[in-house]
């Protein structure tokens, strides 16, 4: 079994509730986060791994408990990780969702255009009814704005389903933060050659690599971190 151990999530709502503008609970691009010098700024733009001068977020407050289990210079790494994440299913959004509790730096999402059917809704937990109905939601889509509710802090984007995956590997300034990627996980079955490719431009990059699949009751899990 693989476990993964992650901080319980606060409510925003509940302990920030005098920081953070909440009227929208479904659009958290428009929410905007209180500033200690009193200006503000729109929800998960304030990166804590680019504070500068006298700004101060909540962001610190808000991780004090995972600091005191992991200790500052950790807590400062996580900050510093952007990692993209193929696949939406069961793997692919459990692992987004808690990286994203983890309080990384970034964190991108790639469906491959896997459009959201009813047997989604057992893997993919942010897949609703609604979402099969509608015609062409992608599992992207359909999580992509529950995943930015669960932190203000972390930037979540999705990739189109176009996009050539092993020219984004190479991407060094993922979702504005002037830094590359450092991991990438694959959390669904690709094509051997394409699957191949990507393993060898991480490894020569310094970009951790990880594959973990489910096939039912049967998994797999391979991870590449370099020869170092």
């Amino acid at each position: 079994f693989f476990y993964v151990t992650t901080m319980t999530k606060r409510s925003i709502t509940a302990s920030n509730s005098n920081d953070i503008n909440t009227t929208n609970h479904h659009s958290p691009t428009k929410k905007r986060i209180k500033m200690a010098n009193g200006g503000d700024v729109n929800w998960g733009d304030w990166m804590g791994s680019y504070k500068t001068g006298n700004l101060v977020d909540n962001e610190s407050e808000r991780i004090d408990r995972q600091k005191a289990a992991f200790g500052g210079e950790t807590i400062a790494r996580l900050k510093d990780l952007n990692v993209l994440i193929v696949g939406m299913q069961g793997v692919g959004v459990e692992t987004a969702k808690n990286l994203i509790l983890s309080n990384v730096g970034g964190v991108m999402v790639y469906d491959g255009g896997v459009v959201c059917k009813e047997e989604h809704r057992g893997s993919n937990f942010y897949v609703t009814r609604e979402h099969v109905l509608e015609d062409g939601t992608t599992l992207g889509a359909a999580s992509l704005t529950e995943l930015r509710t669960l932190n203000p802090f972390c930037r979540v984007d999705l990739l189109e389903g176009s996009t050539c995956l092993t020219e984004e590997i190479m991407n060094k300034d993922v979702l504005g933060t002037r830094r590359g990627y450092t991991a990438v996980v694959v959390a669904t079955f690709l094509p051997k050659q394409e699957l191949f490719q990507l393993n060898e431009l991480a490894r020569a990059n310094g970009i951790a690599f990880i594959m973990a699949v489910t096939n039912g009751v049967t998994s797999s899990i391979f991870s590449d971190f370099g020869p170092n």
